[in-house]
């Protein structure tokens, strides 16, 4: 749903869903500042039940369905899009230019692939300032993001010159409720810069030779 009515999450439709989203930024989420983080305040680590699912297999892993990973990708496709017009707005940079996520063959006509392996959605140079976006869309307010190894990789290894923000757009397909906001590198503030680690996993490679 995409401002209270349905819209198609097809490949073939994943453009027109990210112009849409793209042209109706309200003017209060495009004067959101891109070069200021959120303060966030102490977590309290809340207790974690482990629940059993159906949907899960017996291996512990989850499938995601075609329509549901259809979806999914639409979300981030608008979210992605959101802040493409957002930097736009903000630094006069064209997203052509600062869009580097593989979304970026939906979002723009004749795009060259992008690579999601950067670790980051979006490169904006300013001046003597290089700013690193990684964008994270929720259809709600959540208040919950994974980071990926390529994006934990990036964010812990700057340069002098780089900043690292995490964009959180929550009610990403709701123009009235949708919110922009500019979250901390974890990495860059002791004590996970006021998040809380809700759960690590360790993959381990060896050989029994």
């Amino acid at each position: 749903m995409l401002n209270g009515r349905p819209v198609s999450a097809r490949p073939d439709d994943l453009a027109a869903l990210a112009r849409e989203v793209a042209a109706d930024l309200t003017p209060k989420q495009r004067a959101t500042s891109a070069t200021s983080a959120t303060a966030l305040a102490p977590r309290i680590p809340q207790p974690r039940t482990s629940s059993s699912s159906g949907a899960r297999s017996h291996s512990g892993s989850y499938q995601v369905p075609a329509s549901d990973q259809d979806r999914t990708l639409a979300v981030g496709l608008a979210g992605e899009a959101a802040v493409a017009a957002w930097l736009q707005e903000q630094f006069g940079v064209e997203p052509q230019d600062s869009w580097k996520s593989g979304l970026r063959v939906h979002g723009l006509a004749g795009a060259q692939p992008g690579d999601d392996r950067l670790g980051y959605d979006f490169l904006i140079h300013d001046g003597d300032a290089t700013y690193l976006y990684e964008v994270k869309a929720s259809t709600g307010h959540s208040g919950e993001i994974i980071l990926g190894e390529s994006e934990v990789r990036r964010a812990s290894r700057l340069k002098p010159d780089e900043t690292y923000f995490i964009v959180y757009v929550s009610h990403v397909l709701d123009r009235d409720r949708r919110n922009i906001t500019v979250l901390p590198n974890p990495f860059g503030a002791p004590d996970l810069a006021g998040y809380e680690l809700v759960s690590t996993q360790l993959r381990l490679r060896f050989n029994l030779g």
